[in-house]
């Protein structure tokens, strides 16, 4: 550095008025300069564009050249997606575009001004741009402020202006300087300023969280302010919320918040797993690795599936250094539930179902398979649907990634279904397979191939090991129906068409015809309108404003029903909401409905099959079932959806209502309606078996002996 160029800087700055008003005065030809001969480039500001670089590129490279110190940057979130792809690349890429350009070395100006982007990755790159982003509780951040040193001499440039082209060249703008050296009140001006800056740095403010930026690309929390929507002070609370639930922030005894960044791959220390109500998580991952990683963990739903699997992944991950971990789930809100628990391990997943498009997806694979590539992460997680499993671009990125990969896969038995078995992706290392009932039911081939590839069940803990210890009891109570006379004609109509063609089932010929029919007689079953009844005397039975975490299932097989639960709420003044496939399609209404019914704000919702797998909504005490089906997996589902502890809403047991409406005694003469009285048969004993109130005067046990007259005195 020439003292000639010091000794002019300095006396330029000693002449410059002490305040800008921009467009119309030069405030760069006081800022570059300093820029370029200061010992140090600090910048505190609301909204930060690459842009702004061609703007100071002449300091800015003078600075680089001269200075081993990294700038350092405190910004806002507000960052457009052009500026954060450039800022993935240079944390991330392998041969970046910025590599390529700056070979040489250093940019020039000319390249700062051509190449702003490139730069920027460069930056980050190259460590010469220490990046880190400020979240503000209750509002905005937004100071305008450049610190800088001057051979010693402390310059401090605050105001209104952003570090953006357009704050620079073309807005109206004000911009104080105060320099320490030429006054006291300029010296305490940039001593005050100093010290804000700094606190905010280290992360002093309790009000203000600070992340680096690896964390804050791989958590999204930049947000593209190119829209031409200014962020509102509800978008910043909405980061702040996110940042605290996605980022560990370490309290230290001084009681200051200190800069948040990940802790890494790690179990919390709150989770107890080898002793208590849920030590067997500890015995079933000892379980899993004692089979050399591979196998099925049949533990009931409200068992704690998705933390024991995670415990076992950091388990492997101890033993084999960097992993990939591949989380498949079958809908839309396990996924969600998924990233949430991931992110109580201290790592930020990425979820690849979230509509973001096949574009999207590779690009977060890539980024992953570089991050592990680079050791830039040791632990990396990818969220899917159960459908992207069997895509061939997806199981040709994850199999090119240079780690330990491993499968969990959530309500496995999902995936013994022919579209995964006829693309399985065996380039897995290890496997772990979740679900309360791994065995499918009416498919032992099926089964078998399931265990082929995930290994068989290697630990066990059934619903009625969980009641008690980890689930809550329940009480269980049955309301037959009657089927009304038009229900029954339909039904006997439907009986004559079935027997004239049953001579086909006994024979073993398959006929579309006669199971439309089959179908057609047990939905009248499934949606007898005296069910409605029942559920409206039940309800009547509680004042509307006494209801509260109340569920009730309708059939899937026809929208009448579901139709006509919400019409009996909705004319009694609950507050209710539909939870089924159409609301979870939209990943922030879903969150939004299932937040507003567990904070009371919902007293019942009504769902089909959404919530049978793995959604956790603790604080459901009620449930109303109208319509089940023969599959014994979801009564297993059911019940652990329900039995869930929950101490912050007082639940110390959970109530089920049961609806029964068997077929007329005169018309069961068909081996398929005796089936299907046995098959409520069965529900009912398999519910009341584990009931609280099994031998109670109102419990099931009158109910289930008519039941059992009923469906196997048939002739």
């Amino acid at each position: 550095m020439s003292k000639t160029d010091v000794s002019s800087v300095i006396r330029l700055l000693e002449k410059a008025d002490p305040i800008f008003f921009l467009p119309g005065d030069d405030l760069l030809g006081a800022l570059v300069p300093a820029i370029a001969q200061s010992d140090y480039f600090d910048c505190m500001m609301g909204f930060f564009a690459s842009s702004s670089l061609a703007e100071i590129g002449p300091g800015l490279a003078s600075f680089l050249r001269n200075s081993d110190k990294p700038v350092r940057l405190l910004v806002s979130p507000y960052v457009s997606e052009r500026d954060q792809q450039a800022l993935r690349e240079g944390l991330l890429s392998a041969e970046s575009v910025a590599e390529r350009l700056f070979q040489d070395g250093v940019p020039e100006a000319d390249d700062l001004a051509r190449h702003t982007l490139a730069c920027l990755a460069w930056l980050i790159r190259q460590k010469r741009l220490d990046f880190r982003v400020a979240i503000q509780k209750d509002g905005l951040f937004h100071p305008k402020v450049w610190l800088l040193g001057v051979d010693q001499l402390r310059i401090v440039f605050h105001g209104s202006s952003n570090l953006t082209g357009a704050a620079l060249r073309r807005n109206r703008e004000q911009v104080a300087l105060a320099r320490a050296w030429m006054d006291d009140t300029q010296d305490k001006t940039e001593q005050r300023v100093r010290r804000e800056f700094e606190a905010v740095w280290r992360g002093d403010d309790p009000d203000c969280l600070v992340v680096r930026l690896p964390a804050a690309i791989e958590e999204k929390l930049l947000s593209d302010y190119g829209n031409g929507r200014q962020p509102t002070e509800e978008d910043a609370e909405d980061l702040w919320a996110r940042a605290k639930r996605v980022v560990d922030i370490a309290i230290p005894p001084n009681g200051r918040i200190a800069v948040a960044q990940k802790v890494g791959f790690h179990i919390p220390d709150w989770l107890e797993y080898e002793t208590g109500a849920f030590k067997h998580q500890g015995e079933a991952v000892r379980a899993w690795r004692g089979a050399d990683n591979r196998g099925i963990l049949a533990m009931a739903t409200g068992s704690g599936k998705t933390l024991t699997s995670l415990i076992a992944c950091y388990k492997l991950h101890e033993v084999v250094g960097q992993l990939l971990i591949v989380i498949a789930a079958p809908y839309v809100p396990l996924v969600m539930q998924w990233c949430d628990e991931v992110a109580l391990f201290g790592v930020t997943s990425r979820n690849l179902s979230d509509g973001s498009g096949p574009a999207e997806r590779r690009r977060q694979i890539g980024e992953a398979g570089r991050s592990l590539k680079l050791k830039l992460s040791q632990v990396e997680v990818l969220v899917v649907s159960h459908d992207i499993l069997t895509d061939p671009e997806f199981q040709s990125q994850i199999a090119r990634i240079p780690a330990g990969r491993v499968l969990v896969a959530d309500e496995v038995h999902n995936l013994g279904s022919a579209g995964f078995l006829a693309h399985q992706p065996t380039f897995f290392d290890y496997r772990l397979g979740l679900s309360a009932t791994p065995v499918r039911q009416y498919d032992p081939d099926g089964t078998d191939k399931l265990f082929d590839y995930f290994g068989r069940p290697c630990f066990e803990f059934t619903l009625e090991q969980a009641i008690g210890v980890c689930l809550v009891p329940y009480d269980y109570y049955v309301h037959r129906v009657s089927l009304t006379d038009d229900e029954m004609n339909d039904f006997a109509a439907l009986s004559d068409q079935i027997r004239r063609l049953a001579w086909k089932l006994s024979a073993g010929i398959s006929d579309p015809q006669l199971d439309n029919l089959i179908r057609k007689r047990r939905l009248i079953v499934e949606v007898a309108s005296n069910k409605l009844a029942e559920l409206e005397e039940l309800l009547d039975r509680t004042r509307p404003g006494d209801l509260n975490y109340e569920l009730i299932y309708a059939t899937d097989k026809a929208p009448r029903q579901l139709q006509d639960v919400n019409r009996i709420l909705r004319d009694r003044g609950v507050l209710f909401h539909q939870l089924t496939s159409e609301e979870t399609r939209d990943r922030k209404r879903t969150a939004t409905i299932l937040a507003d019914f567990q904070s009371g704000g919902l007293q019942v919702l009504t769902a089909k099959r959404v919530l049978d797998e793995g959604v956790n909504v603790p604080q459901i005490k009620r449930a109303y079932i109208l319509a089940s089906n023969t599959v014994e997996r979801q009564w297993v589902q059911r019940r652990g959806r329900l039995l869930r502890k929950c101490d912050a809403v007082g639940k110390s047991h959970a109530i089920i209502h049961d609806f029964v409406a068997m077929p007329p005694a005169d018309l069961l003469g068909d081996d398929d309606a005796k089936q299907l009285a046995r098959g409520e048969l069965k529900r009912v004993q398999e519910f009341a078996r584990l009931a609280r109130n099994f031998g109670a005067a109102d419990g099931p046990i009158p109910a289930l002996e008519q039941l059992q007259e009923y469906a196997f005195d048939l002739s």
